[in-house]
């Protein structure tokens, strides 16, 4: 009975409401919510960030920004006010990274690098404090991401191949950061580190349990061989090998349209239409941009924006200006990506 009034006090204070008078303790001659962090509350945190993780390709940005808003306050007030065991303070930072790392995630798709840039880096200090390695591994390859799409070509290398000395060479998190590792090489263009890196990559995938590998899409802790594939395919892309992008998106598009995985479907297409382009089969890469804005038109993100956008420019390179490619620009004008307000601050 304790634990589920714990837990609806929780709840109270993430969703914003009054909160009950039993909630609150005075320090300094300041009033501070105080919660008692117990293990259904924890539970109940746990299983949240599940949900919202495993819901993050198929839900709205805003929408998933509620949630967050909501609840990664709520997890840095427990943590201010400390006074938890040790092993409650390790499950709150657990949290209290997971969930900045999705607050992080939700700033990149919408195009606020700073914003993402910042959640990161606190996403990272809180997995440093709970020894959730497999957060740091997967917060280093984000930031990997981010140095390479700002062109700093070594330091985002550097951290790809940081990001493994915090997990096991068996892992999940071992094979996304080869193939994240590859994706640089191969905007370096070092044609055989990417090989490499790929086929290190799926000797390790092919040693995943079911548990390791989940389901395909947006993850933290596990890796499909569907979301390998797509990751492989941009990598071939980076390094200008359409052939070898388009050996991953064939085999993986139709079995991504039946997982379901939003953005997946999305960015499959989009490697697979650049490498039509470069084969000159353009009337069949604009049909498949066209269906990537088509699926991820209830969820408009920035990533799509900015690969539609390259695309667009190859496209003009390749073949000229023609009214397939000025019917996909116009179109992503009509794009509006959500404004999302920043977090409330910490608690002082």
């Amino acid at each position: 009975m304790g634990d589920e009034s714990d837990r609806r006090r929780f709840l109270r204070l993430a969703a914003g409401a009054s909160l009950p008078p039993g909630l609150f303790m005075v320090r300094s001659g300041r009033v501070i919510p105080r919660v008692i962090a117990s293990e259904d509350v924890l539970n109940h945190i746990d299983v949240r960030i599940e949900q919202i993780t495993g819901a993050y390709e198929r839900t709205p940005i805003g929408a998933t920004s509620v949630y967050l808003r909501r609840h990664l306050p709520a997890v840095r007030s427990l943590l201010a006010e400390g006074g938890h065991p040790t092993a409650v303070d390790a499950r709150l930072h657990r949290a209290a990274g997971r969930l900045a790392a999705l607050w992080a995630t939700t700033r990149h798709d919408l195009g606020d690098i700073p914003g993402a840039t910042a959640a990161f880096a606190e996403a990272f200090g809180h997995a440093e404090e709970a020894r959730d390695r497999t957060l740091q591994c997967w917060v280093r390859l984000w930031q990997s991401s981010l140095a390479r799409k700002s062109g700093r070509l070594t330091s985002a290398l550097a951290l790809a191949r940081a990001a493994t000395s915090h997990v096991g060479a068996g892992s999940p998190a071992a094979s996304r950061a080869a193939a994240i590792e590859a994706r640089t090489l191969g905007a370096l263009g070092e044609r055989a580190g990417v090989h490499e890196a790929i086929n290190r990559a799926w000797r390790i995938q092919g040693t995943l349990s079911r548990a390791q590998s989940g389901n395909p899409g947006f993850s933290i802790d596990t890796l499909h061989m569907l979301t390998l594939a797509e990751l492989s395919a941009a990598a071939y892309v980076e390094l200008g090998q359409p052939d070898a992008a388009s050996v991953y998106t064939d085999a993986s598009v139709h079995h991504l349209d039946v997982a379901g995985a939003t953005g997946l479907r999305s960015m499959a297409r989009i490697a697979a239409a650049t490498a039509a382009l470069y084969r000159h089969h353009v009337d069949e890469a604009e049909a498949l941009v066209t269906e990537a804005l088509d699926i991820s038109e209830h969820r408009p993100n920035a990533v799509m924006v900015t690969r539609t956008h390259r695309f667009l420019a190859d496209a003009r390179r390749i073949a000229g200006r023609r009214q397939g490619t000025n019917n996909i620009a116009e179109r992503l004008d009509t794009w509006t990506l959500p404004s999302l307000p920043s977090l409330p601050s910490l608690p002082r």
